[in-house]
């Protein structure tokens, strides 16, 4: 293993197995990073979702994912002809990995998957954390595309350090909050609520962020959540969030965002009155 990947997870201080697991995803996914720009790939891509959030903005929270967006649509742009180059680069440090890629619509996704007992071993992980992994268990780390994107996505460059300093371009905030607003009034998974985008608008509510609302339009008319003839007003907007408050299964949602925070106590107070108060707090242009 590359003294840099393990100076990486030393850093983040695991103590049990959940910790260890936990750290060789985050570090795999900045070695994917790294990875994917040093084959260009930010040349059409930009980074946004919850780890763009934790890597660039601080977010106190961990995510799966490694979500992108192309910068203008392009339909027969395809991730899987990148996966051979990411592979070698991800390899390069120290890691073994399959990257299983997939194409559904407008969306391109892949599966980089590490065996984990192999990896424990590699950073030298305590016996016993070893010893608890299955001999077939795998670190994850999803990868999806949206080759399609709405109008109005704005970007800036921000630098990684770690495990070498590379130039990441990631959504700008005032889009990501958007984005994020998106997701809070239309997405959904059958009966459930992901209560991580709920998370997440508490996050950028406190920060004062100033969500971009013709990018919010722009996904709220292509999910058809929004069909009016008119522009999309702050009005409109707020409308939306509160009828969606109102419906949410909050105890749901706290069951959903528990596995990935560190401290139950940041939500105790989820339910109606809260989120309608955050709301109240977003600064809107």
């Amino acid at each position: 293993m590359h003294d840099a990947i393990r100076a990486m997870i030393e850093k983040r201080e695991p103590r049990d197995s959940s910790d260890w697991d936990r750290a060789l995803r985050e570090v795999l996914q900045e070695a994917a990073l790294a990875g994917l720009w040093r084959r260009g790939f930010f040349d059409d891509a930009a980074f946004y979702g919850g780890t763009a959030l934790r890597l660039f903005h601080g977010l106190d929270r961990f995510s799966e994912d490694l979500d992108f967006t192309l910068i203008a649509p392009r339909p027969d742009w395809r991730l899987a002809e990148r996966l051979a180059g990411l592979r070698e680069e991800i390899e390069s440090f120290g890691f073994v990995v399959e990257i299983d890629p997939k194409h559904e619509g407008r969306i391109d996704s892949a599966f980089i998957k590490a065996n984990t007992k192999i990896h424990l071993l590699d950073v030298r992980a305590p016996e016993r954390v070893v010893g608890m992994a299955a001999g077939n268990r795998l670190v994850r780390v999803k990868l999806e595309l949206d080759t399609d994107p709405p109008a109005g996505i704005e970007s800036e460059r921000r630098i990684l350090l770690e495990p070498f300093p590379v130039s990441v371009r990631v959504v700008t905030p005032p889009c990501l909050f958007a984005g994020k607003l998106h997701a809070c009034i239309g997405r959904s998974w059958k009966t459930r609520v992901k209560g991580r985008d709920w998370y997440d608008l508490l996050f950028f509510a406190a920060r004062g962020v100033t969500p971009d609302i013709s990018h919010l339009e722009a996904r709220l008319r292509r999910s058809g959540h929004w069909t009016g003839e008119s522009r999309l007003c702050v009005e409109d907007a707020r409308s939306l969030l509160l009828d969606r408050v109102a419906t949410v299964d909050w105890k749901q949602a706290v069951e959903d965002v528990l596995p990935f925070v560190r401290d139950p106590r940041s939500v105790e107070l989820w339910g109606v009155d809260l989120f309608r108060a955050a709301l109240e707090r977003i600064r809107w242009a």
